[in-house]
């Protein structure tokens, strides 16, 4: 279970969220709140619009009406590299990686605000970039031996399975030194034996202070990881509560699982 030391204080916070497709309501006057500290979960049937949630809090596409506010800064309006920068990342269902590049260059592009970004700190601050060049390989390598693929760091990403991949991405956010990430069905397509994996890890992770909001349909994953599970049905909140409390919700039962209490 997640860290229950999790402070109240919402990190992450969205409030009558909505958006429409061609006149489909995918979000529907949608809420949600993300302690800090926390292991949050988002669950709801095929089509309950929690995926176009995730798209609106990390502002890559923006709401039709609604506000997100994180670290009580609203973001709502700000670009995806914005909120990067102010300490929100997020992974993909299917993990992006760049597969002609080695694990260990995946990494170090995640890095940010690098001195040697700059032409004219190229021009005059060779030593800088150097020197900073090596802290930021040490810190991915350290980062690689956190998510266990160390000794996949010069292969090419192209030639990691799916569940690596997924691993991958989350040490390539652990880079950008966040105050939350928010995963996208970690565990999706990924054998048993890297689920636990990854689930260790998350857990592991947010035992030193991580925060993070997780869509998942493995409900083993959700139960034994979140302190809070918010459930979406048609774009609409349809219940929030402990994972004890949502396994026993009627409401939940029908709409996700599809039988009555």
């Amino acid at each position: 279970m997640a860290n229950n030391e999790s402070s109240q204080f919402p990190l992450l916070s969205a409030t009558g969220l909505c958006k429409n497709f061609g006149g489909i309501k995918a979000v529907d006057n949608a809420e949600i709140q993300v302690p800090s500290g926390s292991i949050t979960g988002l669950i709801g049937p095929n089509g309950a619009g929690k995926t176009t949630l995730f798209n609106l809090l990390s502002s890559f596409i923006r709401p039709d009406k609604g506000r997100v506010t994180f670290d009580g800064e609203p973001i709502q309006q700000l670009p995806p590299y914005q909120i990067a920068q102010m300490g929100m990342v997020r992974t993909f269902q299917v993990a992006r990686t760049l597969s002609r590049l080695s694990v260990l260059e995946n990494m170090l592009l995640a890095a940010q605000k690098q001195t040697g970004e700059n032409f004219w700190q190229v021009q005059f601050q060779q030593h800088k970039i150097v020197q900073e060049q090596k802290a930021l390989k040490e810190r991915a390598l350290l980062l690689l031996e956190s998510v266990g693929l160390a000794h996949k760091a010069y292969d090419y990403a192209g030639g990691l399975s799916g569940g690596q991949r997924k691993l991958l991405e989350m040490g390539r956010a652990l880079m950008t030194e966040p105050k939350l990430i928010l995963l996208d069905e970690p565990a999706a397509g990924v054998n048993p034996r890297l689920i636990d994996e990854i689930c260790d890890r998350i857990i592991a992770w947010n035992k030193n202070g991580m925060t993070f909001l997780i869509i998942e349909h493995n409900m083993d994953v959700i139960m034994s990881l979140c302190n809070q599970v918010w459930v979406l049905a048609e774009g609409r909140n349809l219940a929030n509560g402990t994972p004890e409390e949502i396994q026993r919700n009627s409401k939940v039962l029908e709409a996700y699982l599809g039988k009555s209490a």
